[in-house]
């Protein structure tokens, strides 16, 4: 294997550990009460917790970026974790039978092999798509991944629709780059809208989010015969009928904030009326204390991110790098962008963390691992 210059790219380390950083003093300030409260826990209990996934985290991402991301270019490399992360996903809707969601390991916690998903799909995409060079759009080339993504994203949105749809992320961006026909692109997204359809259909609170989203109150579907169906869909379930008060709460924490904010820790929306408002909505929380120009600052951040991985994207001429590089920044980016949307009212409610800041063990530390492939691409690509 040839050598390659190595450089740190100052940029994309500096944005995320300011994004770590910045996210265990937002967690604590948006736990601290609801901890002692709700939890019946210290005030730092979550804080603590993020610390020690942080912890976990950085040395993996280090050892990542000081690695040779071409070492992962190796079946083994890339299908031992995949067949791993299938078995742990399949474990986790057996052991967790109403969330589908986790595994609970005695004595150490419990864990989200969805997450774990996310940087392993990054790699198997990269390897894949780079290994069949410019016969990206015969089916020898498409269905292998359509089996793959199938099989992950049916296991995860079992539990969790909205992480299910970001794992499918990168795989359109690196398809649609490495310059898949279009006619094969159209079916494959058309596969995509249909089976989040299929299990938004599924739950009907899922249903219930959508219709509020677009302003169908429970009075409008009965009023209309076309739509009736959907109330009976509504009424399966005893799901709260108030599905849009996260989001109001936190579109009443950010306009609070103002340009600057109230200061750290001056949050009143964290005081049960924002609720779990140091995970998905922790955005609202750094609205209201850090104000636009706190928001502006973690939006740059992760445009900062955006950057640097379109960038060594761009200048890489190696095809694994490239496809490393654009899958790891799909799959980060993607999911902030998803996460802030949720918390503005732009798209319907979804939850899923705001990546590197949002409360979350599991989430932290696989997308420190993602951050890690991604500056191993980074560090190599040229300086031009």
């Amino acid at each position: 294997m040839n050598t390659v210059r190595t450089r740190t790219d100052w940029w994309l380390l500096w944005a995320t550990l300011f994004l770590v950083s910045f996210g265990l003093v937002m967690v604590y300030s948006a736990s601290a009460v609801s901890a002692e409260v709700y939890y019946h826990k210290k005030s730092w209990e979550f804080a603590v917790r993020q610390l020690v996934a942080a912890l976990i985290g950085l040395p993996l991402m280090l050892w990542l970026k000081y690695s040779d991301y071409r070492r992962l270019r190796h079946g083994a490399a890339v299908f031992v974790p995949l067949v791993l992360v299938l078995l742990l996903l399949g474990a986790a809707i057996v052991l967790d039978p109403r969330a589908h969601r986790w595994i609970r390991v005695p004595g150490i916690g419990q864990f989200q092999p969805s997450e774990m998903a996310k940087p392993v799909i990054v790699v198997y995409l990269a390897w894949f798509v780079a290994s069949r060079g410019w016969d990206i759009s015969s089916r020898f080339s498409t269905l292998p991944t359509v089996l793959v993504l199938v099989v992950m994203t049916a296991l995860i949105a079992a539990g969790d629709l909205g992480t299910a749809l970001i794992v499918l992320t990168p795989a359109l961006a690196v398809y649609f780059v490495a310059g898949i026909g279009r006619r094969p692109f159209m079916v494959a997204l058309l596969c995509l809208l249909m089976l989040a359809a299929a299990y938004t259909l599924q739950r009907s609170y899922r249903v219930a989010r959508i219709t509020k989203f677009f302003g169908l109150t429970e009075e409008k579907i009965q009023q209309t015969p076309s739509l009736r169906w959907l109330a009976v869909r509504m009424a399966a379930s005893n799901a709260a009928r108030d599905d849009r008060h996260q989001v109001e709460q936190s579109m009443i924490a950010i306009g609070r904030g103002g340009l600057t904010g109230v200061g750290l820790g001056g949050s009143t929306q964290k005081l049960g009326f924002l609720p779990e408002a140091h995970t998905d909505f922790i955005l609202g929380v750094i609205g209201e204390e850090t104000g636009f120009l706190g928001c502006a600052g973690l939006l740059a951040a992760y445009l900062v991110i955006f950057w640097r991985g379109l960038r060594a994207m761009l200048l890489l001429e190696d095809p694994f790098g490239r496809y490393l590089a654009l899958g790891a920044t799909t799959v980060i980016v993607s999911q902030a962008l998803a996460n802030m949307l949720v918390a503005l009212d732009a798209v319907p409610t979804k939850g899923m963390p705001l990546p590197l800041v949002s409360y979350g063990g599991s989430s932290l530390v696989c997308t420190l691992i993602t951050m890690g492939l991604l500056m191993s691409v980074c560090d190599r690509a040229p300086s031009r």
